[in-house]
């Protein structure tokens, strides 16, 4: 009886690891057209050791960008955004989480972002990232000037964050429906200020294949990637 017990945990752990698995192969890889953005007249790619991306300017404004990833999403899906900020001067530091998972690799990104010339620091996270950003900023000294949240899931409370920040949320989000999202508020601070794009879904802010659970956009990912670009960049802009 014992063995047959054994035997059956023993099976379910493996069709639970082939799963994963499988669930790593299909989640957050980065579509064909992410490799258009790598290289540019205006910035310098260098992937770090660990698997991260470093975008540097040709001709820096002294300010940083770091783009925290959604939960199993590579750096990479994230190329648009970080070379059009690179075009507009900014150093752009995409860290990698260890499994994939940007809340692990937070005190790693903060020590390497204090080893770059950036005089202030600006963050973008995205699902998981926006998490990972607000643990970033308020648990090290990077002279965080900003924070935009994109579809960033909060199951903690920040309330006490003092920083200005901006949340960009798709009413076609499958895992951040309108419900959880208006949870979510009660997590940040009264502050935030909200926008909403109409027909914008969870995925369609990177640039990667597949994402469980959510819905179909029904407006282009370039479309919602140009949004939450500009509308990042004009909120920045505020506080150089």
């Amino acid at each position: 009886m014992v063995r047959k017990f054994v035997l059956l945990f023993l099976s379910l752990l493996l069709l639970a690891m082939l799963i994963l698995l499988g669930w790593y192969q299909v989640d957050g890889i980065p579509i064909e057209e992410t490799e258009s953005f790598l290289s540019g007249e205006n910035f310098t790619l260098t992937e770090e050791n660990d698997g991260g991306l470093l975008f540097r300017p040709a001709d820096s404004n002294g300010h940083g960008i770091l783009i925290m990833h959604g939960a199993l999403i590579m750096p990479k899906s994230y190329a648009k955004t970080a070379a059009y900020f690179a075009d507009r001067g900014y150093t752009v530091y995409l860290p990698m989480g260890p499994a994939r998972l940007s809340v692990g690799v937070v005190d790693r990104a903060a020590s390497r972002a204090l080893e770059m010339n950036v005089d202030k620091w600006f963050l973008i996270g995205h699902s998981m990232g926006g998490m990972a950003s607000m643990e970033l900023a308020t648990r090290h000294s990077l002279n965080v000037q900003a924070i935009a949240l994109w579809a960033g899931n909060m199951p903690t409370s920040y309330t006490f964050v003092d920083l200005p920040i901006i949340y960009i949320w798709g009413n076609n989000d499958g895992l951040l429906p309108e419900e959880r999202f208006k949870l979510n508020r009660f997590n940040l601070p009264e502050s935030v200020s909200y926008v909403t794009l109409e027909g914008a879904n969870h995925k369609n802010f990177a640039m990667y294949s597949h994402q469980f659970f959510d819905k179909d956009a029904k407006i282009d990912w370039m479309e919602q990637i140009d949004f939450a670009n500009l509308t990042t960049a004009d909120f920045f802009a505020q506080y150089h």
